[in-house]
């Protein structure tokens, strides 16, 4: 049987679940510079599921907050609509993909454990970079989601790919076994969500984030990714930023100082994105 190409598999996108109106309005607002934060704080508050989910987040250890935010539009208020934002869409997109079955070879509980983790690095990141910390997020918690595509639309195909890949390069295998990879395909849903361009770029590029133009958000979602997956792998948090590529941290101007404060918060994002990714 003839593997599908690309295009054919995102013409079966159809396939993927829906996300809630609530969260489209979420992404949408990315470019909308008249936003009305407390307006679309009223329509997320009609969403009693996504609510339940940031409160939680939001009064976790992870932001400290002296008192209990009881609301949507307190949480707002407290935290910035950029935060209470970035914990909707990563809530509203990680519920929308259920978790597999027991049997299957990609654990998506883990997928989106993981990508909460790059996440929230990447936030911690721009923040010491001076870059847009939503966006970051935004664009680490989805970098991998070709994935979650491949998985969907895909999943015999996309068993094999795991089957071969083992620890080494998944993109590598995809583009022997498939003709493309999770990166391209999920930059192409990226776009098709009306994700801004920044966060396209990210999904597709993050794993060679060198390209010109330079787009630091790419190699940030980059760097946090390759931190995550160093810790993973055993690798002492002191060790971790000698395997940094020196072409990213250079073009970053990212020091060894900022990558450590980084570091130092890992036991409190780990807890988040266990919250973050809770069904």
């Amino acid at each position: 049987m003839t593997t599908p190409t690309m295009n054919e598999v995102l013409d079966t996108l159809q396939q993927l679940p829906t996300i809630s109106a609530v969260v489209q309005k979420v992404i949408a607002s990315f470019d909308d510079p008249n936003l009305d934060a407390h307006t679309l704080a009223r329509k997320i508050a009609q969403d009693q599921g996504l609510v339940t989910k940031v409160l939680r987040v939001a009064n976790s250890a992870f932001y400290g907050l002296p008192r209990q935010v009881g609301s949507i539009q307190e949480a707002v208020v407290v935290l910035g609509f950029a935060n209470v934002r970035t914990l909707v869409i990563a809530a509203g997109l990680v519920g929308a993909f259920p978790a597999a079955r027991e049997s299957a070879l990609f654990d998506r509980k883990k997928f989106w454990h993981d990508s909460a983790r790059i996440a929230l690095c990447a936030r911690l990141l721009a923040k010491q970079l001076k870059q847009n910390q939503e966006i970051a997020f935004t664009a680490g918690l989805l970098s991998g989601v070709g994935q979650i595509v491949l998985d969907v639309c895909l999943p015999k195909e996309f068993g094999r790919v795991l089957q071969q890949a083992g620890a080494g390069s998944l993109i590598e295998v995809e583009q022997t076994l498939l003709g493309f990879d999770h990166a391209t395909i999920g930059a192409e849903v990226a776009k098709r969500w009306n994700f801004p361009a920044a966060i396209q770029h990210a999904i597709r590029f993050h794993y060679a984030p060198v390209q010109e133009p330079f787009e630091p958000i790419s190699a940030i979602v980059s760097v946090a990714a390759q931190l995550v997956q160093g810790l993973d792998s055993g690798a002492a948090p002191d060790e971790l930023p000698q395997h940094l590529p020196e072409t990213v941290t250079n073009r970053l101007g990212l020091d060894w100082d900022a990558i450590m404060t980084c570091l130092e918060a890992l036991d409190e994002m780990s807890a988040a994105a266990g919250m973050l990714t809770e069904t």
